[in-house]
């Protein structure tokens, strides 16, 4: 399992497009994707379960993958994060 954490940058936080966008990039991977905020986590390739996250701007999140291809995962997944998911 690889995991690493993360801050919410973009204005916006996870809503539908960015989390839309989230989705598509982990349902590229074979490996199990999970996103943890507090005591709440979320399955990585549900976008119904991200937004029920409500991680909004500065919120720090743990982004765990595990599976054949968990450390390209979470690069990428961390990628469109760290690039606020092209919102500015």
């Amino acid at each position: 399992m690889v995991e690493k954490k993360l801050t919410i940058l973009n204005h916006t936080g996870l809503h539908t497009r960015p989390a839309s966008q989230f989705v598509k990039t982990a349902n590229q991977f074979e490996s199990e994707i999970t996103i943890q905020k507090g005591d709440a986590s979320a399955n990585g390739k549900s976008i119904i379960s991200i937004i029920a996250l409500g991680a909004s701007k500065g919120s720090e999140i743990c982004l765990r993958a595990e599976g054949p291809d968990e450390q390209e995962a979470i690069d990428a997944l961390s990628t469109l994060i760290e690039n606020k998911f092209g919102e500015e």
